[in-house]
């Protein structure tokens, strides 16, 4: 639900000078990984106002041993897990108006700097939406995950700096277009005007519809390189390919102008018949499948929700969308034949995309 301007005027913005930081660490399970999330949280040379710890109903007991071994943290419990949305909007919803939120998923290790060189970009552009950190491979210390994300228009991520070295990435406070939710401070302002993170999305594209709903809505995302956040990264495979395939529709149905998504239909084609492909060959089509009858089973919804993300745009799809090499995962790369296909692919939406671009 949007906000209108006279309940923007009632919502306090931060202090620019020194202003209050709320951290809500996202969990799920994370018995394994909390401990090092919240000591880096509590060891950070700038000090947040207050530290939340959204229990995404798990069921390990790692909410009563945070609990029991850190006072200082408030727990809120989510009743049910529907996925890491409904956690990130109660993390937003129990920040005060006048302080930032600094969203930390349970896997993620903040350098102790980290939050203090956030605040200070934040200060550089008050206005902004969100301000993130190089996510850094928490098993490979020197290398980049990546810094930020644009975004390819076959709705796939066009990672910034995947897999460079340490020394290889941005130089300077940098504007993107969508982002990881593993670790951004967010200006509550902005999220409530755009309705917060999308609770019907439970696995893929839940940060990054958000964020780049965000940069429709013409506010402004940045990477912010004096800050490092350590990540872990699971091999996830074809596990979860039912939420893959559903979210990339849901995001293109209600975040696309029509103009794009007509004009994008036969790259759209080529893409779901090297899609199909690739999940025969894996066994995962059933998956694909139930996929698609799950977004025609929402259609209605579907429409009423674009019509208000629609209402929202201030940036056009000409200046948001590329067809730059589409991020594919370390794993599928070590295969020759998906890494030569890829090339093909990529190099095919490239000219496609030269095509319309004009007519965008």
């Amino acid at each position: 639900m949007n906000i209108n301007e006279k309940d923007k005027q009632l919502i306090e913005k931060p202090s620019q000078d020194n202003p209050e930081v709320t951290v809500a660490v996202v969990s799920y399970n994370g018995m394994k990984v909390v401990k090092l999330c919240l000591d880096s949280i509590l060891s950070q040379t700038y000090q947040p106002s207050q530290i939340l710890f959204i229990n995404n109903a798990s069921t390990d007991g790692c909410p009563e041993w945070v609990k029991e071994n850190y006072p200082q943290v408030k727990i809120i419990d989510s009743p049910e897990n529907k996925g890491p949305n409904i956690a990130r909007n109660l993390g937003i919803k129990n920040t005060p108006d006048d302080n930032l939120t600094l969203l930390v998923d349970d896997d993620a290790v903040l350098e102790e700097n980290c939050l203090s060189e956030l605040v200070k970009a934040y200060q550089t552009d008050p206005d902004g939406a969100v301000w993130v950190p190089k996510l850094v491979y928490y098993d490979k210390q020197d290398t980049i995950q990546y810094e930020g994300t644009f975004l390819h228009y076959m709705a796939e991520a066009i990672l910034l700096n995947p897999d460079k070295p340490l020394n290889a990435g941005v130089k300077e406070i940098t504007q993107i277009h969508a982002t990881s939710g593993t670790c951004m401070l967010i200006s509550k302002l902005p999220a409530q005007a755009i309705g917060l993170f999308d609770e019907d999305y439970f696995f893929g594209k839940t940060d990054g519809e958000f964020t780049f709903r965000l940069t429709l809505s013409g506010y402004k995302l940045y990477t912010v390189p004096g800050a490092t956040c350590y990540h872990r990264v699971k091999k996830r495979g074809t596990s979860k390919v039912f939420y893959q395939v559903r979210n990339r529709w849901y995001f293109i149905i209600t975040l696309y102008s029509l103009r794009t998504l007509i004009l994008s239909i036969p790259a759209f084609v080529v893409y779901e018949f090297f899609l199909i492909s690739f999940l025969l060959l894996k066994g995962a089509i059933k998956d694909y499948v139930s996929a698609i009858l799950a977004v025609f089973s929402v259609w209605s919804d579907l429409m009423q929700k674009r019509q208000s993300i629609q209402s929202l745009r201030k940036v056009s799809d000409k200046e948001v969308l590329f067809a730059d090499p589409m991020f594919l995962g370390r794993d599928l790369l070590d295969n020759p034949v998906l890494k030569f296909l890829k090339s093909l692919l990529d190099t095919f939406f490239s000219l496609y995309w030269k095509l319309i671009y004009p007519v965008i």
